[in-house]
């Protein structure tokens, strides 16, 4: 769906289009899940890991570590000044991640992996993680990286964040966007919702 709205919509360089075939899948919803027979990187070792993932890369544009180094990535988070904590790990050098955030470092923080698979489904991206985090470790700024931006796409979530609104405060903000995204994609969707 989205390589055929990738060319009906012209988005790559100088108007380009691909060749696409789609083979459909029979019995197949939106709401369909599957589990991946293969884990599709050593940082996303198993589908918890996997549903997580859209909330916890955020990580990425912080200065807290999401678990690469460790058995866990994606599904633990912490840094060593996080407060109220008995939850620790310490990313080592491993394959995939050679030199994670916070190498060898003890940091403190939530373990997600009791949560289970269907709360995370439920809850969609969830932004309460980094608010969280955010929130325990009081750096301000500097809590946050150039790269958080490219992640989020837009400026206004880190400001909010910073601000001290909620998850789903900052959610109402982008909901007329995902509504005008449905619509935009209709055409191509070869799936029911």
């Amino acid at each position: 769906e989205l390589a055929l709205m990738i060319n009906g919509e012209k988005w790559l360089p100088e108007g380009r289009t691909c060749d696409v075939t789609v083979v459909p899948c029979e019995n197949y919803t939106h709401q369909t899940r599957y589990d991946l027979p293969v884990a599709p990187s050593p940082n996303l070792p198993n589908n918890h890991s996997i549903y997580l993932y859209p909330s916890t890369c955020l990580f990425e544009g912080t200065v807290v570590s999401l678990g690469r180094g460790t058995p866990y990535p994606f599904e633990i988070y912490g840094h060593p000044k996080y407060k109220g904590s008995d939850f620790s790990f310490t990313p080592r050098s491993v394959p995939g991640a050679k030199n994670p955030p916070l190498l060898n470092e003890t940091c403190y923080g939530v373990d997600l992996r009791p949560v289970s698979d269907e709360v995370i489904w439920k809850k969609g991206f969830d932004l309460s993680y980094v608010i969280d985090a955010y929130a325990n470790l009081q750096m301000g700024e500097k809590f946050f990286t150039a790269f958080f931006e490219k992640l989020v796409g837009v400026e206004y979530i880190r400001q909010d964040i910073i601000a001290g609104k909620s998850a789903d405060e900052i959610k109402k903000k982008w909901q007329n966007d995902v509504e005008r995204f449905k619509q935009q994609r209709k055409p191509y969707l070869l799936y029911e919702e």
